[in-house]
Formats: C-alpha cells, sequence, structure tokens
C-alpha cells in the first residue's frame, strides 16, 4: 500500500515539534581583496615587486590545509580594475600590535549601538559599544598640518562590503582611506542600484605611499541584476538576523564559546589589515 504524502501544515507542525540543534547559518563567503602597497621579494638588488599595488584578487577557501592547520585560500588575480554590484555593507573594528604581533578584533556587527565583544589573542578582552570599545585604545598626537593635539584610537574602523562580481557574493574588506573613499561615493549614489567600477590610485604621504581604492558608477543595474540584488539582500538579511538571535542567547549566559565567536571575530592573517 502506497502512503500519502504529508501536506506541508503536517511538515511544518513537525518541524516546529522536533527538537533543533542551536545554531545559525553564518555568512561563509569568498573575498575580494586588494593590495594597498607593494609585494616585494628578495633582498637588495635582487629585491623586485611579485605583486604591485592596486592589484584585485578574488579568494575562496579550498580543502587544503597549511601547516598550522588553517584553510588555504586560493587567489586569482583580476588585475587593477573590477565591475560589481555592492549590495550591503556592514561593521567591524580590528587592530593589528606590531610590537606583540597579536590581532584584536571584534565579530562583524551593523550599528554603532550595537553591544560587541573584542577579543585579542584567543581570548575576550572587552565589551562595549563602538565608541567604548576605540575609547579604551585612543591616544594623542599631533596633527602635522594644525600643530594641534588630537586624540585617535589605534582600534580602527573597517566597513565590510558584500560585491557581486560576475554573480559571485563576495566580502570586502575596506579601511583607513580606502574606507573614507568609499563612504564619499555612497554619499553620491545608491550603490545597490548601479554597476560600480572598483579602480586606485596613487597616495603618499613622508616615506609612505600607497594606493587608494576608488569607486565610480558604470551604469544602472537591469532587471536581471536587480532580482539578484534583492535575491542577496534577503539571504544577507536573513544569515545576519540569524547570528544575532545566535549569539544574543550565548552573550546572555555565563561565557561566551571562544571557538563560535572566534570564528567570526578573528582575522585570518595581517594581510586583512
Amino acid at each position: 500500500e502506497v502512503a500519502a504524502p504529508l501536506n506541508d501544515e503536517a511538515l511544518a507542525l513537525l518541524r516546529s515539534m522536533y527538537p533543533q540543534e542551536e545554531g545559525y547559518t553564518r555568512l561563509m563567503l569568498p573575498r575580494l581583496s586588494f593590495k594597498a602597497q607593494d609585494v616585494m621579494e628578495g633582498t637588495g638588488k635582487n629585491k623586485k615587486v611579485v605583486i604591485a599595488a592596486g592589484t584585485f584578487f578574488t579568494e575562496h577557501q579550498t580543502e587544503e590545509t597549511d601547516e598550522n592547520g588553517k584553510k588555504v585560500w586560493e587567489k586569482t588575480e583580476l588585475g587593477d580594475t573590477v565591475d560589481g554590484i555592492i549590495i550591503y555593507k556592514r561593521k567591524q573594528l580590528r587592530m593589528y600590535d606590531e610590537a606583540t604581533e597579536e590581532y584584536s578584533s571584534t565579530p562583524i556587527f551593523d550599528t554603532n549601538e550595537d553591544i560587541v565583544p573584542l577579543f585579542c589573542a584567543k581570548k575576550e578582552v572587552a565589551r562595549g559599544t563602538a565608541a567604548q570599545l576605540k575609547a579604551m585604545y585612543e591616544y594623542e598626537y599631533t596633527d602635522d598640518k594644525s600643530g594641534t593635539t588630537k586624540k585617535k584610537s589605534k582600534l580602527q574602523d573597517n566597513t565590510i562590503l558584500y560585491v557581486l562580481v560576475e554573480g559571485e557574493l563576495y566580502q570586502l574588506n575596506l579601511h583607513g582611506s580606502s574606507m573614507w573613499s568609499f563612504n564619499d561615493y555612497s554619499k553620491s549614489v545608491l550603490v545597490a542600484s548601479v554597476m560600480t567600477t572598483f579602480n586606485s590610485e596613487y597616495n603618499k604621504n613622508g616615506s609612505i605611499e600607497w594606493n587608494k581604492m576608488i569607486f565610480k558608477a558604470k551604469r544602472q543595474i537591469t532587471a536581471e541584476e536587480l532580482e539578484m540584488v534583492v535575491s542577496n539582500i534577503k539571504a544577507i538579511k536573513d544569515a545576519v538576523d540569524g547570528e544575532k538571535a545566535y549569539f544574543a542567547g550565548l552573550l546572555t549566559s555565563a561565557g561566551v564559546p571562544q571557538e563560535e565567536a572566534l570564528a567570526i571575530a578573528a582575522p585570518e592573517d595581517k594581510d586583512d589589515f
């Protein structure tokens, strides 16, 4: 005898009654990366540029692991120009201490009112809003132009962009001059409605030379691209909501499991800075 299939209502009832594992759907995306400074190899007369400043890459995580057991990322060079649709942005705080060679960072978050943990050397060291955490690492310096004393935090603001490139969604981390360049660009156009050309320009401050990322609207997106953008924004929002609900539960408990928090908070390597 062939049993009649269960209808949607019956399946929904069973799903709601069956015990569910705690968790969430984490955004695990390939990366769109950018080299702001020349990458050199060799010494003396043999020193040469192997990756030029202003070069973009895509990076996909492989199943291969390195000597430290970390997953290897396969890089593909794209050149000095990329076209993509910026569909979403979030925030993160990061810091690299050259003296101790330690990384500090928060999980990715959305508003300056969010209460987030700060991790250093695989331990939670503080928790608060972005302003509260940055205040912990403030120092005074003298502005070269005005000669006045100002305050600055070693804990840097980062903007996390989600970018569609040839139909695939990537995560792009911005800080410093490239981040401010994007902020100016996003004030002039609704970035999710246009195809953006990513490029860069040479900058110099004293002995420091680097390429700052620049952005330019190329054209409006097509109806087909709009459908893709809306679908991906919905998926990101669903994942973010699930992540927030999950971590809200952890943050109200006695402690946050470090392996869970660090999976989101910890940068992969110094290049991420």
